[in-house]
């Protein structure tokens, strides 16, 4: 049995070795230098961070409803009956960090024509699950054992799931409309608020 501290020193370091595997990767896709803005980083980190706890419990119980069964269940520091993980505080920042780049590279690599939100999110919709997914849960698999989302569609070893690509790709689009909007009325300028919004989502199941 693993203890808490444990777990949550596990999950800096994949967090830790996934934004250092990020950089090289998008170094090499860019082939030019990043623009950098702290607070636009900080921004990324949250939002991704509020929309993805938010859209987990929702999309998950949703689907549980519909079907009678959920699409995935987070066995690391699981909340929400395995919808989200305690540790969703420190794991989607990092693929908000990433984003930040990624988004820069796609800005960059991707036809004129092909420069806008809704391919965007197509590209990012398989980016999520099929990269940072499957990094993730490879990552907890080595340093704890265990998965860190087991998928219950087993089509992909229970790393992730085509099954969800439709569906990040649409919460992804709406993810970067409301980042855009953040950014429009300067809302960069206190990432903090909306990671606190986040904290308050995951911190929310313990009122139940």
């Amino acid at each position: 049995m693993q203890t808490d501290t444990h777990v949550f020193l596990i999950g800096i370091l994949c967090g830790l070795i996934f934004l250092g595997f990020s950089w090289v990767l998008n170094r090499r896709l860019m082939r030019g230098p990043f623009r950098i803005d702290a607070l636009e980083v900080g921004l990324y980190a949250a939002t991704v961070f509020l929309v993805a706890v938010t859209c987990e419990i929702l999309v998950n119980s949703g689907y549980e409803a519909l079907v009678g069964r959920k699409l995935w269940e987070y066995r690391i520091l699981p909340l929400y009956d395995g919808d989200i993980s305690l540790l969703a505080f420190i794991i989607w920042p990092v693929y908000g960090v990433h984003l930040y780049f990624f988004r820069q590279v796609l800005a960059k690599r991707l036809p004129k024509q092909f420069n806008r939100d809704r391919i965007y999110a197509i590209v990012i919709g398989l980016d999520a699950p099929l990269f940072y997914e499957v990094c993730g849960n490879l990552l907890f698999l080595l340093l704890l054992g265990e998965y860190y989302a087991y998928y219950l569609p087993g089509e992909l070893f229970h790393l992730t799931s085509v099954q969800v690509i439709p569906i990040y790709m649409v919460f992804i689009y709406l993810g970067m409309k409301i980042l855009d909007w953040f950014m429009r009325v300067r809302f960069y300028r206190w990432p903090w608020i909306v990671y606190l919004m986040g904290l308050l989502v995951v911190s929310s199941a313990y009122a139940w």
